[in-house]
């Protein structure tokens, strides 16, 4: 029975995230470049402003696909293309790797956080401000901003939201040490980091030791890192509950590395590297050993001065090449090993018009739950069990119509919050019956209800097919 109602929720929740999960569709990059993939296939799209951006970048979109706001970590447009009335004086570099990085703040509808990095590994450090959606007649406004997290940091920064509670971890990566700082951000705000000293030191002895980019596979297990000058990758294990960094796997690169993606199964490692021969690599990390692993290299491209990669909701996997050339390379069946990837140096044209658009060295980066949604991935572990802590349960689960909400004893006053897959607010109640029934409008998808006698919270999962 638990098999069928897996393969059931599976193939109901397939069909909702396909139609629905667009938050990473629009992107705005490089030299005045733009691209949108509401229809499937990346279409050229270019705003009404100007922009140079020569690395990193983010934006994002509502579920159904329409454009909110983005960012190259300095200044902030909305979905009109001008600038947030609040939207400049952002401390992210336009010339950090992963400048940016949007995420919702938890148990709001209307608010993000827009976390930051400054350039070469210099005093900036990571910072956040916040946007609130609900200003400017919805097209948004910082409320706060440049909150400093740490200083001194180097140009990486990947987000995952975990299974518990619509919370999420920031990772970035100090300059001069070994040391990852895991934020986790939760209902009550940014949290104190979880320091890992683990892998290689990220010296400072020249700026661009600090360069590359780090992702999160698709279910936040591994977490990846290009190391720029230092011509390493590492990849690690990351504990989605403790925000723990561990067992660096490390890969000698025969040149400075700049792009890192994961395929959308999480078996492949994607690498690019630059300046002296330039290359795009992948790596089969799923192999029992480091020699292994290593003798899977396969060169895809010899080309010069291949930069960022990053999977797009379409599952392929897009490669920056510069500012030297109009288009951007793609992967397009990343999930197979070896050549049989396909590799196309010429895919996208950016500039059919002339303007001198280019991708520049960046392309903009995402909250990995977006993508692991519009594409229908479905992480080891997700539970399909009634829920129950002290007593206190959800039930049944999953369920294709309401759930029940069991409290200990009757008379017994709790508040409870309800919050989907990405942290947004659902609806809230309070309540004191012994059971009490709630969800039948809800669409399919998997929620967290946190439950708080006003001293304590507990947290339960709830998957509605």
């Amino acid at each position: 029975m638990k098999k069928f109602l897996l393969f059931l929720f599976l193939t109901t929740l397939s069909s909702f995230l396909l139609n629905a999960q667009k938050e990473t569709d629009h992107w705005f990059f490089g030299v005045s470049a733009g691209l949108n993939f509401t229809s499937g296939a990346p279409a050229l799209e270019c705003g009404a402003n100007v922009y140079s951006i020569p690395e990193g970048s983010a934006s994002i979109s509502t579920p159904a696909g329409n454009l909110m706001f983005y960012t190259d970590g300095s200044q902030v447009w909305n979905s009109s293309h001008q600038l947030m009335p609040n939207g400049t004086g952002l401390h992210g570099d336009i010339s950090s790797t992963q400048s940016s990085i949007i995420i919702p703040v938890p148990a709001t509808a209307s608010q993000y956080y827009i976390f930051t990095t400054g350039a070469d590994g210099d005093t900036t450090g990571l910072k956040y401000s916040i946007v609130d959606m609900t200003l400017n007649g919805g097209l948004g406004d910082i409320t706060s901003k440049n909150i400093a997290l740490e200083d001194s940091m180097t140009e990486k920064l990947a987000a995952i939201r975990t299974d518990v509670g619509g919370t999420y971890w920031i990772v970035a990566h100090k300059s001069g040490n070994d040391a990852f700082y895991a934020y986790q951000v939760t209902a009550f705000g940014v949290q104190p980091p979880v320091i890992s000293h683990t892998g290689i030191v990220h010296s400072n002895a020249a700026i661009q030791y600090s360069h590359g980019q780090m992702k999160f596979n698709m279910c936040g297990t591994k977490l990846g890192v290009a190391t720029a000058y230092l011509d390493t990758v590492q990849v690690f294990d990351f504990n989605m509950t403790s925000g723990v960094v561990s067992n660096p796997l490390t890969l000698a690169m025969n040149d400075h590395t700049y792009g890192l993606e994961f395929s959308p199964n999480s078996n492949l490692l994607y690498v690019t590297t630059y300046d002296i021969s330039g290359t795009l690599l992948q790596y089969n990390i799923t192999l029992g050993s480091q020699a292994l692993i290593e003798a899977s290299r396969t060169p895809l491209s010899a080309t010069p001065d291949l930069y960022a990669l990053q999977l797009a909701s379409d599952g392929k996997i897009y490669v920056a090449r510069s500012f030297s050339s109009t288009f951007l390379g793609v992967i397009n069946s990343p999930n197979t090993q070896g050549s049989g990837c396909t590799y196309s140096e010429n895919a996208v044209n950016l500039d059919t018009a002339g303007n001198g658009y280019s991708s520049a060295l960046g392309l903009p980066g995402f909250l990995q739950n977006y993508l692991k949604n519009a594409l229908s991935i479905v992480c080891p572990g997700a539970g399909m069990e009634d829920e129950f802590v002290n007593g206190i349960g959800v039930y049944p689960n999953p369920s294709a119509e309401e759930f029940t909400i069991q409290l200990n004893e009757v008379g017994q006053t709790l508040s409870i919050t309800v919050i989907d897959n990405l942290g947004q607010l659902i609806e809230t109640m309070t309540i004191s019956d012994k059971e009490v029934l709630f969800g039948r409008d809800y669409k399919p998808g998997i929620y967290f209800i946190l439950i708080s006698d006003g001293q304590h919270t507990k947290t339960l999962k709830a998957i509605k097919m």
